[in-house]
């Protein structure tokens, strides 16, 4: 009997080891899954930035590489019908918004696309909606959450804004002119002239991650046929404070990206003889 005391003593520890090992292993699987996991986020993430990023960029590309002077200010132009529209001071500070539709048979930013919309005040509060322009009623300019999507991938969807800046120009006049322009008072052919400045906002939108049914998220924050949504741009005074589509959209959890790009359309002369 004295022999097998200590084999008996042996049998409770070596089930004590196993149970140990069978929990180290188990956590560092845990731990393996839940780094992997963050990887995945992480890459994810990274994703859908430079997806966002490159789609939202697509529009102002657009106007600025793409499209030739001539088609860009005719009046059935986005752009055009802005410049010319800042005729009446009753249409400064409006913003004219489209969807981009590249698939589209229409020109990108054809007017027949455009809605317009008048900003809330300096002084309302944050969370005011924009209005349409009671003398504009297209409402065809906000981006449908469910099936305007920019690829056949229907992945991403992009609302433009484009707005006039009416801030004066400071510069000296002619500084913007290229080397050789004629700058001088006797020349035959005057310095180049500014034809207007404007300002684009696209906002690329992921709306397939909303845990909100689309069409309330439509109506809130962006509009549709029967309702308006808030503002794309709040860059002029008064307006910083204010709400925007993009920040209606984070709140729903849906991936946004915004980008801003400055225009100036100029008409430049060169000089082709030299004053006497």
């Amino acid at each position: 009997m004295s022999l097998k005391q200590p084999y008996r003593q042996q049998r409770g520890a070596t089930l004590i080891v196993v149970l140990i090992i069978l929990l180290a292993v188990t956590i560092i699987g845990v731990v393996a899954i839940r780094v992997a996991m963050t990887s995945l986020n992480i890459a994810t993430n990274s994703q859908i930035g430079q997806l966002l990023l490159q789609t939202s960029d697509t529009p102002t590309n657009y106007f600025l590489n793409r499209t030739n002077y001539k088609d860009i200010t005719s009046v059935m132009n986005v752009v055009g019908k802005v410049i010319d529209d800042q005729k009446d001071p009753l249409s400064h500070g409006r913003e004219y918004i489209f969807c981009y539709r590249p698939t589209e048979a229409l020109q990108v930013g054809s007017i027949l696309d455009v809605t317009v919309l008048v900003p809330p005040a300096a002084t309302a509060s944050d969370n005011t909606k924009a209005t349409v322009d009671a003398s504009e009623s297209n409402r065809s300019g906000f981006c449908n959450l469910e099936q305007d999507f920019g690829s056949a991938r229907e992945a991403v969807v992009t609302q433009v804004a484009v707005k006039y800046i009416n801030a004066a120009n400071d510069a000296t006049p002619g500084a913007d002119l290229a080397r050789n322009t004629d700058l001088s008072k006797d020349a035959k052919v005057q310095q180049g002239k500014v034809d207007g400045r404007v300002r684009i906002t696209s906002t690329s939108i992921l709306p397939n991650y909303s845990s909100t049914n689309l069409a309330a998220v439509q109506q809130d924050c962006i509009g549709n046929g029967s309702a308006v949504g808030f503002i794309n741009d709040n860059v002029d005074d008064g307006l910083q404070t204010k709400r925007t589509v993009a920040d209606c959209l984070r709140d729903y959890g849906i991936p946004v990206n915004t980008q801003v790009q400055e225009i100036d359309l100029m008409t430049r002369y060169v000089e082709d003889e030299a004053p006497e």
